[in-house]
């Protein structure tokens, strides 16, 4: 959308936002807010294009009467400004936790499968067990290097590979454990879970 040239970055923001009210009823995803949209800063380094970006957006969804449902991720809401967050523009604010044993099994399931493994060969229960603590990135990269690991020693995946290359890896969980546990205490009280 950030363009070097000076209007050009309006001129893209109101043309991805034509495209989106063309295509109503749309969902629009936006996929970590906080690192795009949003000024995090003073806005000076950029003459004050981020803010008028932000200003824009803001009143677009407040404004919109196409059925353009948006829906944002964000990894860090602190950043995020008081005015985006408020009822109007986005409704609700969910929290999403890290998976529980169903969900890491679900998403170890969908990682095997996806590259020709069978699932019912490997002891889901071990590996689920193992992946304590792990986001569903952590558990596909577990199987992407095992099955790296596997193509370099020449014999299949299985359970064993698996969970080497789970022993290797330390989570977000433990190596961020700090920031983890604020985020689950801040959405707490103030978020909807999605469990």
């Amino acid at each position: 959308m950030f363009d070097k040239y000076i209007g050009e970055s309006e001129k893209n923001f109101r043309k991805a936002i034509a495209m989106a009210e063309s295509m109503a009823p749309v969902v629009l995803w936006i996929d970590e807010i906080e690192k795009g949209m949003v000024a995090t800063g003073g806005g000076e380094a950029d003459a004050g294009l981020s803010r008028r970006l932000f200003g824009a957006f803001l009143t677009w969804l407040q404004e919109k009467r196409q059925e353009v449902f948006v829906v944002a991720t964000a990894n860090d809401l602190s950043i995020l400004p008081p005015e985006l967050l408020r009822k109007g523009r986005f409704d609700e604010i969910f929290f999403v936790d890290l998976p529980d044993p169903q969900e890491r099994e679900a998403i170890l399931k969908i990682h095997l499968e996806l590259r020709k493994q069978n699932p019912a060969v490997f002891d889901s229960v071990k590996i689920v067990a193992a992946c304590d603590g792990f986001s569903g990135a952590e558990i596909e990269q577990a199987v992407v290097a095992g099955l790296y690991r596997a193509l370099s020693s020449k014999r299949a995946l299985n359970t064993e590979l698996l969970l080497e290359e789970i022993g290797h890896t330390i989570p977000l969980s433990v190596t961020r454990r700090e920031d983890i546990e604020r985020l689950r205490d801040i959405a707490r009280d103030r978020f909807v879970s999605v469990r």
